[in-house]
């Protein structure tokens, strides 16, 4: 007689069979676990949700605009914005939304929240990050919704990288040498990379995350930073790096679409949409990613 299955026995499969009248359901919806599925997706400007009767909790992915990148002609000038930090988690469901603009040259993103998920927007160059934005160029990223620390800055002349966190730090100018501008801390948000005043250098590039930061700017001749690479958080796949111009940086990649170059010596590279940041200029800083809204129930 051969033993019995016992319950709860370790290396025990179970399995179950679907009967011959279900279909299985077409996958026209990103979905989560729980199957929960994406139901609503608000761009910057919304600010109303319609949730159906009957449904109690949603659970919201928010992502803040991204910073601007600055512009101007001093040494701590011309550097990239930091990332929009990005927060996801259950809430009560709720009629209005705020989703942030991205930000203009040499201003801050503006934060996204959905009931009590909030996400803040990436630091302008030159500027800290809020509630898990990263910082740009030259300055701290933040502590995001989750308690984790954001990435310190470093000194103006150093040359060194931003430090990682949920935010990344803005990386340091370089002022005395060829040698590479300070990259932005990576993180959950990328970090805003630092200008290069020195002639014949290369300013420093955004850090990489799920949203990136935008690359520093640099004065002719140099070139500017690349902006740094993002993830779509819906379907994995990696927005690459963008390549700086002449003087200007790059913008970074969101959470939902990649950066763009700058026009070269003249205006910063725009962060892609979810929270990129912008790259810096000599002329006018590029413009940060929108922030996004995605509820699903």
């Amino acid at each position: 007689m051969s033993n019995p299955t016992r319950r709860g026995q370790i290396g025990e499969v179970r399995t179950s069979m679907q009967g011959a009248s279900v279909t299985p359901f077409a996958n026209t919806h990103f979905i989560l676990p729980y199957g929960l599925r994406l139901q609503q997706t608000k761009n910057a400007g919304d600010t109303t949700v319609d949730i159906p009767a009957g449904i109690t909790f949603v659970y919201a992915i928010a992502v803040g605009g991204g910073g601007g990148g600055s512009a101007g002609t001093g040494n701590t000038s011309r550097s990239g914005g930091g990332a929009g930090g990005i927060a996801w988690g259950w809430t009560l469901a709720n009629s209005t939304c705020v989703v942030g603009a991205g930000g203009t040259s040499g201003n801050n993103g503006g934060y996204t929240r959905y009931g009590n998920v909030i996400a803040g927007g990436g630091g302008a160059g030159g500027g800290a990050g809020n509630l898990g934005g990263g910082g740009g160029g030259q300055s701290a990223g933040s502590t995001n919704y989750y308690g984790i620390p954001g990435g310190a800055s470093v000194t103006v002349s150093s040359g060194l990288n931003g430090n990682n966190g949920s935010g990344g730090g803005g990386g340091g100018a370089q002022i005395s040498t060829t040698a590479k501008a300070g990259n932005g801390g990576n993180g959950i948000s990328g970090g805003g990379g630092a200008i290069n005043s020195f002639s014949g250098g290369i300013a420093g590039d955004g850090g990489n995350g799920l949203a990136g930061g935008g690359g520093g700017g640099a004065p002719s001749p140099n070139t500017g930073g690349n902006g740094g690479s993002g993830i779509n958080i819906l379907t994995g796949i990696t927005y690459t790096s963008i390549s700086g111009t002449a003087q200007t940086g790059a913008g970074g990649a969101g959470i939902a679409g990649a950066g763009t170059a700058g026009t070269s010596g003249s205006v910063g590279g725009a962060g892609g949409l979810g929270g990129g940041g912008g790259g810096g200029s000599t002329g006018t800083g590029g413009a940060g990613g929108a922030g996004i809204l995605y509820l699903f129930y």
